[in-house]
């Protein structure tokens, strides 16, 4: 089986501070306050069989999706690369020129859940510069959490051909077994048809004691409402190591999609979400 992951980072702190990491608690951070490289990654994707990754942005930053995407270029195993734009700026185009001369650029991603402003979406500005993604048809990751669902909606009022696809599930609060309105929410924005989700950096919503059970109630809930062609599997790792291996997220997966078609999950419909 051909296994795509649609969602990872890379990062060198020796290059650029990762000011996100330190903030987390400090039994987590202190597991992935590190190097995190291309050799590591070749390694773990070797071990566990992935045939190609999409890397994503941790960093909002030019600099970053640059080093980001000279890596991919002189790599077999990555097959794509999400960056970061400044979507308010009123020159974007002059930037995506630059990223679209690289062959792996696949898309944009703005860390919109750190946003003081839970509505940052809906400034003029932001439309707009995601209006020019539409029309250069340049794929978008919403990184939400369940409290700016409501805003992807207004999003696709307004740009109707954006084609999108939710990080994480946008992360529940599955710690506490909180369901709704996240599930609602989900329901509705499945009916979008170029709005995808990604089962993606769920163990980290997660505590020890919580088993897949619980997390299954949550990705039933997605599945059911996105269907078989619009779900896509990503490990989130580094990130993913706070809680589990990089191994037992990919073996967690394969519990929680057993009655998905396994090559349309891992494999084809990532790689026509951005690669095709």
């Amino acid at each position: 089986m051909n296994i795509l992951d649609t969602h990872h980072h890379l990062w060198d702190l020796s290059l650029r501070s990762y000011d996100w990491i330190t903030e987390l608690p400090e039994d987590e951070s202190i597991k992935i306050n590190r190097n995190f490289l291309i050799n590591d990654l070749d390694a773990l994707a070797n071990k566990n069989n992935v045939t190609g990754t999409i890397c994503v942005q941790a960093h909002q930053s030019e600099e970053e999706a640059l080093w980001l995407l000279e890596i991919a270029k002189n790599s077999d195993l990555i097959k794509g690369v999400v960056c970061w734009v400044d979507l308010k700026n009123s020159n974007i185009g002059l930037f995506l020129d630059k990223y679209q001369m690289y062959e792996k650029f696949c898309g944009i991603r703005h860390v919109w859940h750190d946003e003081k402003n839970e509505d940052w979406i809906m400034d003029p500005k932001v439309i707009e510069g995601l209006k020019t993604l539409s029309e250069r048809q340049i794929n978008f990751d919403f990184l939400v959490r369940p409290n700016h669902l409501k805003y992807i909606f207004e999003v696709y009022e307004k740009i109707p051909k954006l084609n999108g696809v939710i990080d994480h599930i946008a992360k529940p609060k599955i710690i506490e077994n909180i369901f709704e309105p996240w599930a609602e929410n989900i329901s509705e924005l499945s009916k979008i048809d170029s709005l995808n989700c990604k089962i993606s950096g769920m163990v980290e919503e997660m505590n020890e004691s919580q088993g897949i059970s619980i997390l299954k109630n949550y990705t039933d809930h997605v599945i059911e409402s996105f269907g078989d062609d619009k779900v896509m599997y990503g490990s989130n790792w580094p990130v993913c190591l706070t809680k589990k291996s990089y191994s037992e997220v990919l073996e967690i997966a394969k519990t929680i999609s057993n009655n998905l078609d396994s090559e349309k999950f891992f494999y084809s419909n990532g790689k026509s979400f951005y690669l095709d």
